[in-house]
């Protein structure tokens, strides 16, 4: 089972090389964008672990659309991660000024950034995409829905900003559509499932039970290509997911 488990990960992983290398050309002038992790202040360890798998599929999602334009290049979330712990901003949230600093000191021209809102029941996510030159604010989106339906949030959400990150890179970069495809939602769909098969498989490797484990690293393969096969701009995120899974199984 091993060999069959060690000739998966090495599978991803020449994917993901042949992927990068076969992918559309850069342009010469590059420019650089910083995605922020969305701030919730909430005690509730339930509510945190939500927001924080959120997190992780916006950033996929967003940071795979940007790469995707090849105009675009995403700082690297640790990067940003290490320096929010080290000036103790994790959880006291940002502000747009703070933003625009940060971005600069990584070289960055963009910015996304959010913040969770609970009112009651309902929950507010909004998500801003900043020029970080002019400081001007080039789009807010907000997204309702309810920590008790996270998938749910996650479909919206996920939906609702890659269509406003369309229009931006549209609008002020002349990339890509003016509008998302049609069948993003259905891509999303499967890209969410794929995403849960994957976890779960990472769950029955600590669990050592390796033939679950290969049954759902194969569901989520199959999930993965259908979500491509509906919207092929969802291959960076699967890219940019893939990546990072592979490393979290290595180290299990």
């Amino acid at each position: 089972m091993r060999k069959i488990f060690n000739k998966f990960i090495l599978f991803l992983l020449l994917t993901l090389m042949y992927n990068s290398f076969s992918s559309a050309q850069p342009t010469t002038d590059k420019k650089t964008a910083a995605i922020f992790p969305f701030h919730f202040a909430s005690i509730d360890s339930e509510e945190r672990e939500t927001i924080s798998g959120l997190n992780d599929l916006l950033y996929d999602l967003l940071a795979g659309q940007f790469i995707n334009t090849g105009y675009f290049e995403v700082v690297d979330r640790q990067h940003i991660s290490e320096l929010l712990d080290e000036i103790k901003l994790q959880q006291a949230g940002l502000t747009q000024d703070q933003i625009i600093e940060i971005g600069r000191m990584k070289g960055a021209q963009l910015a996304v950034f959010g913040s969770v809102t609970k009112v009651y029941a309902q929950t507010f996510l909004t998500l801003k995409i900043i020029d970080i030159e002019t400081s001007v604010i080039l789009k807010a989106i907000k997204v309702k829905g309810s920590l008790k339906e996270p998938d749910v949030l996650a479909l919206d959400a996920g939906l609702e900003f890659m269509k406003g990150l369309s229009e931006v890179l549209h609008d002020y970069y002349k990339i890509g559509e003016e509008e998302a495809e049609p069948s993003l939602k259905k891509g999303l769909k499967h890209f969410l499932e794929a995403r849960d098969y994957t976890e779960q498989a990472l769950l029955a490797k600590q669990e050592e039970d390796n033939e679950k484990m290969i049954q759902l690293q194969k569901k989520a393969e199959d999930s993965f290509k259908k979500s491509i096969k509906l919207d092929p701009s969802l291959e960076s995120a699967v890219k940019v997911y893939q990546a990072r899974m592979v490393s979290l199984f290595e180290n299990e």
